[in-house]
């Protein structure tokens, strides 16, 4: 009985425990971005109205940049038009990072939108 109960009541943490992590998860902001040239580079403007936090790599890993956008900020990666074969990015709320490593091993991933945000310092999955 009493073994029981301590099963249960370990069931009972552990899915509250996930329930918990589930629910500090956002998800991801891409929607507030539309990349384009402007200046001659590539970039994008942060579209929606609360900060946000992106993630650049040009698909050669040369260039990898981070930043934070408030509301209607421009984020400029620096990279000339025609540079590069191609980037990956993520956005997510600013306090937030991906669920997936940013790194080209995750470029699937990453270029399919099947990541959502993790509060920074909490463990990804």
């Amino acid at each position: 009985m009493t073994r029981a109960l301590l099963l249960s009541a370990l069931s009972l943490a552990v899915s509250t425990g996930a329930a918990t992590a589930q629910s500090s998860a956002r998800a991801h902001m891409e929607a507030c971005t539309e990349w384009a040239f402007e200046g001659g580079h590539i970039g994008t403007r942060n579209d929606c109205n609360r900060p946000v936090s992106i993630k650049f790599m040009a698909y050669d890993g040369s260039h990898v940049l981070e930043a934070d956008l408030p509301p209607g900020g421009w984020f400029d990666s620096g990279v000339a038009a025609g540079t590069i074969e191609g980037f990956l990015f993520t956005v997510c709320p600013v306090g937030y990072i991906p669920s997936v490593r940013f790194s080209l091993e995750n470029a699937v991933p990453i270029a399919d939108s099947l990541y959502n945000c993790l509060p920074i310092g909490k463990p990804s999955v």
